[in-house]
Order: structure tokens, then C-alpha cells, then sequence
């Protein structure tokens, strides 16, 4: 009997140990860091999906590759017992975009979700649209001039697709934003094409960072464009040794051209940069 108090007494010490740990562990993730915005291309493959997490803990994913992959990726940036996003947004309506994000709604609560009203007649499609309307969630089309608060000093500047803009091109009904945090700036682009591009070099497309459009496509990233941009990195999303050759060659060139650093998800996986307002590193 004295056996076993002794060992009742230490599986309580051992518990009460864990449960102090988590609390802690808990406390720490939450109060660590914050005042960085965290932004974390993902490795889903061939694919995009993004996911900001801002200084007060607001999750916002752009897209989300074309399978159930991002549900690991989103593992190891979140917390094992967050089960909510505030916002998902869908750049466009191509299944390397849109593929993985019923899995998404289907794992969290996501409280809006927004895209460029891009259509497709696939089955993929059908999917997400089927799974935007199980979840109980605000639902809007997005176009330039939306401006979304995600936390303080923080918010996504929507420049493209122009209001009432359509085109049987998926590609360039993509959702451009940019994403400002005091100084700094993110240019995000899905998939847009040199079209789309050219229809914007009338703004102040200049940023820190720059999502190359269409994976590095030979189609994307015209020469005005990135002179335009003017990027201190550029960041790729592409699946290893992907069918379409992405990034292409005159695209990669042109980066190291013009000296800017560029980063991609085929070579190192998931990509993880930090904004404290003032500059952008890489972790």
C-alpha cells in the first residue's frame, strides 16, 4: 500500500508538472514576439498558399495548394490547440490555389473568406464553393480599393482585379495586394501575368518583398514590373522539378540581375519571414 501511494503521489507530481508546462507553454506563445508579423510561404508543392500571423495573433491564409498538404504545413506554424483562421482568402480560382482549402474549412473556423469572384467549370471548384457554404462564414468579393484591418498598423491593400473586371484568363482575375506593416511591404500576386502587371505600373508597386507571380512563370514578371517593384527578396512558390519548369530561367536571370535576393519553396521548403515594422529578415 505504501508502494503504491508513493507511486500515486508521483503520477500526481508528474501531471501537475505537465499541466504547469502547457500553461506555460501556452502563456509563452502568446506573449513571445509581438510585435512581429510572421509571414510563412508554405511548401505545398506546385502550388501557393501562404499564411500571415500578425502581432495579435490574427491568422490569415491566402490560398491553399492544390491538396490536403497544407494541414501539415499549417501544423507547424500554429499552435496544436488553435483550431481557427480569422481570415482565408483565394488569390483565383485554379485548383493549385484553391485545392487544399476545403480540407482547411473543413479543420478550422474561419470567420471571413474572400475572393476575386475568378470562377472555373472543374470539379475542383465545385468543392470549394460547396465548402463555403457549409461554413459559417462571411463571404465577400474582393477588388481594388478593399482595404482589410488585420491588426494594428497592419492591413492588406487589395490593387487588382479592378472592380467589375472580368476575363476567362483565372491567372489575371488573381487578387494582388499588398501587405503594410509601418514601413515595410509584402507585394503578393497569385498568379498574375504580365497582362495584369502591365495595368498597374502606374502605382507605387514598390515593396520589400515581392510573391513572384505564377510560380515564376515566363509569362509573369515583366521587366517593368520588377523595376517597378524593386524587391529586396523575391520569394517562389513551386513544386520540386514540376512539370512546367517553373521558376523558368529568363525569370531567375532577371533576379539575379538585379541583385535581388530570391527564395523558393522546391529548394527549401517552407519559407518564413519576419516584419517588426521598421525591415524584413528571413528566420
Amino acid at each position: 500500500m505504501h508502494h503504491l501511494r508513493h507511486h500515486l503521489s508521483l503520477y500526481f507530481l508528474i501531471a501537475l508538472f505537465s499541466m504547469a508546462f502547457l500553461v506555460w507553454y501556452i502563456s509563452f506563445e502568446l506573449q513571445a514576439d509581438n510585435n512581429l508579423l510572421t509571414v510563412a510561404f508554405l511548401d505545398v508543392g506546385q502550388g501557393d498558399a501562404m499564411l500571415i500571423d500578425t502581432p495579435g495573433d490574427k491568422q490569415i491564409l491566402i490560398d491553399g495548394g492544390s491538396n490536403k498538404k497544407v494541414l501539415s504545413e499549417l501544423g507547424k506554424m500554429m499552435p496544436f490547440y488553435d483550431r481557427s483562421i480569422d481570415v482565408v482568402i483565394a488569390t483565383h480560382a485554379d485548383a493549385d490555389h484553391i485545392g487544399g482549402l476545403p480540407d482547411v474549412l473543413a479543420r478550422y473556423d474561419v470567420e471571413y473568406i474572400f475572393d476575386s469572384d475568378s470562377s472555373s467549370d472543374t470539379g475542383v471548384f465545385d468543392a470549394w464553393q460547396e465548402a463555403i457554404q457549409k461554413e459559417n462564414a462571411t463571404y465577400t468579393h474582393i477588388s481594388r480599393g478593399t482595404r482589410i484591418f488585420l491588426d494594428e498598423n497592419i492591413w492588406l491593400d487589395v490593387i487588382y482585379p479592378f472592380k467589375g473586371q472580368k476575363t476567362e484568363d483565372a491567372n489575371d482575375m488573381s487578387v494582388v495586394a499588398k501587405l503594410i506593416y509601418g514601413d515595410t511591404c509584402f507585394l503578393l500576386t497569385g498568379d498574375l501575368e504580365r497582362t495584369g502587371e502591365f495595368k498597374l505600373l502606374k502605382d507605387d508597386l514598390e515593396c520589400d518583398v515581392l510573391k513572384v507571380g505564377h510560380h515564376g512563370s515566363k509569362t509573369s514578371t515583366s521587366d517593368a514590373f520588377l523595376q517597378a517593384v524593386s524587391p529586396a527578396i523575391a520569394v517562389i512558390s513551386a513544386g520540386k522539378e514540376n512539370k512546367y519548369g517553373h521558376p523558368h530561367e529568363v525569370v531567375m536571370n532577371k533576379l539575379q540581375n538585379a541583385g535581388i535576393s530570391f527564395l523558393r519553396t522546391d529548394d527549401g521548403g517552407m519559407i518564413v519571414l519576419f516584419s517588426d515594422g521598421e525591415k524584413v529578415w528571413r528566420e
